[in-house]
């Protein structure tokens, strides 16, 4: 082994971790880019050779992150079994090394890995995987995602109040909207509580959002889906429930008079805040 400068060293090492392919392959890639060989830069120790001592470190590295996924995605993981979600981790971790100094971006393309990598047939259980790692995604993002906690008290105020003032709605920071192909709000409240359940195959949509330092997990009407959208940015609820009515296929009246009730249950669950006039 012999002396190499640090920077060169930990490119090496970042190459020999992080690179696709297993051991050779990774070792062949680090060389061509580095100008090092393993002989370079790991020494035999205690009856284990360079390669040994190398691979039981790399080995290591993909253990942890592994770990770090299951953390991310309990239900995934229950769903398809240890050995299956561990598959799908290490065959994740290995296409998509983490390009990011916090373990909170690890498993960001993990639901778009799980789609691209899926078998192609009309089989709609094939779907359930990345479906389910896009809920638990977005639950994820929404529990560190900034709630309505400092935002204008909204309690107090009615729906007519609300309509009648020159006050404007808008979605909050924390808010993830999901069209999912199965009934997955259910399945997850079931499954948390140790039940044994099977999700159906329909079209679901779901809200998701935080308040009071709580997340709320629901499933919501095309209407309200369509109304959350539609508050992208601030906007009168009144002109946001219209808006909605259109994009969904009702009647104006039967949206507006269904939002004066619904309306402080979103404000409720975090999913709406109250923007002040400017």
């Amino acid at each position: 082994m012999t002396q190499q400068p640090l920077d060169l060293l930990q490119l090496w090492m970042k190459t020999v971790i992080t690179e696709r392919g297993g051991l050779p392959e990774k070792l062949e890639s680090a060389a061509q880019q580095h100008g090092l060989i393993i002989e370079d830069v790991v020494a035999e120790k205690r009856g284990l050779s360079s390669r040994k001592r190398l691979s039981i470190y790399t080995s290591g590295y993909v253990a942890r992150l592994v770990d770090c996924m299951r953390a991310d995605f309990p239900l995934l993981r229950r769903f398809v079994g240890d050995s299956v979600f561990d598959a799908f981790a290490k065959a994740y971790i290995v296409t998509e090394p983490p390009h990011s100094p916090s373990l909170f971006d690890l498993g960001a393309r993990f639901p778009h890995f799980l789609e691209e990598t899926k078998p192609q047939n009309d089989e709609a259980l094939l779907d359930l995987p990345a479906e389910i790692a896009r809920f638990e995604r977005a639950r994820t993002e929404v529990m560190r995602a900034r709630g309505t906690e400092n935002d204008l008290p909204a309690t107090n105020l009615s729906s007519f109040e609300i309509f009648g003032r020159d006050l404007k709605v808008q979605v909050t920071n924390c808010l993830r909207l999901l069209e999912l192909k199965f009934s997955l709000v259910d399945f997850f409240q079931k499954t948390d509580q140790d039940e044994t359940a099977q999700p159906d195959a329909r079209l679901s949509l779901v809200a998701i959002g935080r308040a009071d330092y709580c997340v709320h997990v629901k499933e919501i009407e095309p209407w309200q889906f369509a109304f959350l959208k539609a508050c992208a940015s601030p906007v009168s609820a009144h002109a946001a429930g219209r808006s909605a009515a259109q994009q969904s296929g009702n009647e104006p009246s039967f949206v507006l008079s269904h939002l004066m009730v619904w309306l402080p249950i979103a404000l409720q669950f975090g999913f709406l805040q109250l923007k002040t006039p400017s």
